[in-house]
């Protein structure tokens, strides 16, 4: 009977009753949405969560609502004082974010009589002093920060989170199939080992197409019980154009007449995309007669984080503005209602377009207004096939990775570190249960060990591992600052205009720009600079305001594309309809390009065109698969091949005998050690700051994992055999 009445309550009605009044008389609040409904009784009921929602859909204070009350319903119990104790961890992704949600947690923690607090690097050391003499209820931290603090010896990590009790990961989807993601759950078990319960872990998410799998990631050790908060959505209300553009300033000339007026964010693939077109955006005969001149912003990586903040400010308020931006704009911070959002070229997945879309259309009666700007037919091609799976409801699944065995190389000399020397008995045994080692048996493990002390990466004495020789050489530096994050940027420089600091430019753009006759002259933060002096020794450029400057290049890696999203662009291709929301110059280059492609899309069918002795191969099959092929028919003695997303093609004319023959013998091919035999000749790569850890096997591993798809490859020769020449 008691279970049957407890079902019968509403979500509002188990929340504690100082929040239940908050929530009417001081925010106003007449209803929750269902999303919140639904997780208020999920996480009430005591279970690890998942909650997925739409930007702006309210899964903050789905989470927040639950953990507050049982907060407050916990207080003056046996494990508790009159004092506030770090009850709920907020974790972020990007330390923007952080700052973003500040005020927001902190109202609602204010609001019951509880406090929160921020913690990340731009954050005073005084400040720090004072919450760890008077910790919060909530602490907002990324997860770099979670490793200073486990790794500093005037931090009382044991005491400070023993009344830990529920993490939210908010952005779960930008951790779970990364390096920071298998960081984050090392983390949570290196936390859980200090709670008094089980830690509940609450995931926060946009759409993905396996939010299950993202539940099983998270849960780690906990013993509870997964719930997924998934609740039905409207269907989306969108005004979307697609359209062709002779070149970047043309693109961005017209985005910045179709923002005049308006708020809107554009998004770009690259940094220096980004200066190039903020600076045509703001040029002469963008705006119309009579109307003021836009306000362009820049937003990415290298600009600093006051110029950064400046412009989420200003644009908050603002109505005549524009931020271009990379990617650091898609994750959730809120910059107010906006008018459009205009993409130059496309992003590489579905999910991150329903990121961005979801910017707009969030007050009443307003639709979601999305275009596209692009330069090229085939990335023309990939915007259509990538709206064409949204409106299928589509979107990519996340896996996160069971062998990152680099992560826990990272984690050795982590723990090393935070306990004075640890067993290497002892490592397992705290980290072992995060899903990031789910395939890395106990043999793996003190291999790796054993490996790490061969190499002076590690040292042992008494039975206790701490950093070696060659350990402290690599990752001891600046007080161990490279033991705190898992993944390595380029070597950069601060760009400083008198004492204020623009932004970071990489040393190797520096050093070959400084042989030019004009000087060193670039574009950062949607501004021009001129070098007036450059310290090498300690890492700055100081720079005057200028007139005119080239955009740095930054490097980085071309975007690979899914075989799901290359096969879009294929039945793209095959069909003949043209989509109402493609533009003239669009729907004319469409055309053309089916015309080109007749005879080669037919479903089930991959075939090669021959000419002059040259072959390419549309596969549509995605970059990873491509780059399996190049290699294996490398490896059969068909030549050298270059692999691209929707294509292979050889750099030298070769016989088509030699090919035809190399295509065969690749339906009996052993794709896994085609993949050994690629990673050997990929040495020169490194995708982990760790690698110098592993042994060969655990390197070779890594590397198979990330610049291949071996399961990919022998699945597409499965279904489309041996191609035919046309």
């Amino acid at each position: 009977m008691a279970d049957a009445v407890l079902a019968a309550r509403s979500a509002f009605e188990r929340l504690h009753p100082t929040l239940r009044h908050a929530i009417v008389h001081e925010l106003g609040w007449r209803s929750l949405r269902p999303v919140q409904d639904l997780a208020i009784h999920a996480i009430l009921d005591g279970n690890n969560v998942v909650v997925l929602a739409p930007t702006a859909g309210g899964k903050t204070e789905a989470s927040i609502f639950p953990v507050l009350s049982e907060i407050l319903s916990s207080r003056g119990g046996d494990d508790d004082t009159t004092d506030e104790q770090v009850r709920v961890l907020y974790v972020c992704p990007i330390r923007a974010l952080l700052n973003n949600q500040e005020d927001r947690l902190h109202g609602y923690a204010g609001m019951v009589g509880l406090r929160s607090f921020k913690w990340h690097g731009d954050v005073g050391a005084s400040q720090k002093k004072q919450f760890k003499r008077e910790p919060t209820s909530i602490l907002m931290i990324t997860p770099e920060s979670l490793e200073v603090m486990l790794m500093s010896d005037r931090t009382d990590t044991a005491s400070l989170f023993r009344h830990l009790h529920a993490v939210i990961v908010d952005e779960i989807h930008a951790f779970a199939a990364d390096d920071r993601g298998a960081h984050l759950v090392s983390i949570l078990e290196r936390l859980n080992r200090f709670c008094e319960r089980d830690l509940q872990r609450i995931g926060l998410s946009a759409t993905v197409g396996n939010p299950e799998k993202i539940g099983e990631w998270l849960q780690g050790s906990s013993q509870r019980s997964f719930a997924l908060v998934d609740p039905p959505k409207p269907a989306a209300e969108r005004d979307i154009h697609v359209e062709l553009y002779d070149d970047l300033d043309d693109a961005a000339r017209e985005a910045g007449r179709q923002g005049s007026g308006n708020k809107s964010l554009v998004f770009v693939e690259s940094r220096a995309e980004a200066e190039r077109t903020a600076a045509a955006m703001s040029g002469p005969g963008v705006a119309a007669p009579l109307q003021r001149e836009l306000q362009v912003f820049v937003h990415h990586s290298a600009v600093s984080r006051g110029d950064r903040q400046l412009a989420e400010q200003q644009f908050t308020t603002g109505e005549n503005t524009a931020i271009v931006c990379t990617s650091t704009m898609e994750l959730g911070i809120d910059v107010g209602d906006l008018d459009l959002v205009m993409q130059l070229n496309a992003p590489s997945s579905v999910a991150s377009l329903l990121q961005r879309m979801g910017r707009t259309g969030r007050r009443p009666g307003t639709r979601s207004n999305y275009g596209f700007f692009c330069l090229n037919a085939e990335t023309l091609l990939q915007a259509i096939a990538l709206v064409r799976l949204m409106n299928r409801g589509w979107v990519e699944d996340v896996e996160p990775v069971a062998s990152a065995a680099h992560i826990l190389a990272h984690q050795i000399l982590a723990l090393s570190l935070q306990s004075g020397g640890v067993s290497r008995h002892r490592v397992l045994e705290q980290v072992a249960p995060a899903y990031a080692f789910r395939d890395i048996s106990s043999d793996d493990a003190q291999l790796l060990i054993d490996t790490m002390l061969e190499r002076r990466i590690l040292y042992e004495s008494g039975g206790l591992l701490s950093l070696g020789d060659e350990g402290e050489r690599r990752y001891g530096r600046r007080n161990f600052f490279e033991l705190y994050a898992v993944f390595s940027a380029p070597t950069v420089m601060r760009v400083l205009y008198r004492r204020t600091e623009v932004g970071t430019v990489q040393s190797i753009f520096v050093r070959s720009c400084l042989d030019q006759d004009d000087g060193l002259l670039f574009r950062l933060g949607g501004r021009s600079w001129a070098v007036t002096h450059v310290d090498f020794e300690k890492s700055i450029v100081q720079v005057v305001k200028a007139e005119r400057g080239r955009v740095p290049s930054w490097l980085g890696y071309p975007a690979m594309l899914s075989f799901e999203i290359c096969q879009e662009m294929k039945r793209t291709l095959a069909d003949d309809d043209v989509p109402p929301w493609v533009g003239q110059s669009g729907t004319r280059e469409l055309r053309l390009l089916r015309r080109s492609y007749e005879g080669l899309v037919e479903e089930g069918v991959a075939p090669i065109e021959v000419a002059s002795g040259s072959h390419q191969w549309h596969t549509f099959a995605g970059g990873s698969i491509n780059r399996l092929l190049a290699s294996a028919m490398e490896d059969l003695g068909a030549g050298k091949w270059t692999a691209g997303n929707l294509t292979l093609k050889t750099t030298k004319p070769v016989a088509t005998a030699v090919v035809s023959d190399a295509l065969r013998r690749l339906g009996d091919h052993d794709w896994d050690q085609q993949a050994r035999r690629l990673v050997a000749r990929s040495s020169h790569i490194q995708v982990s700051k760790f690698q110098p850890c592993l042994p060969e096997e655990l390197e070779t591993r890594l590397m198979v994992e990330r610049l291949t798809d071996r399961r990919g490859a022998a699945r597409f020769i499965g279904r489309h055999g041996v191609p035919v020449s046309r």
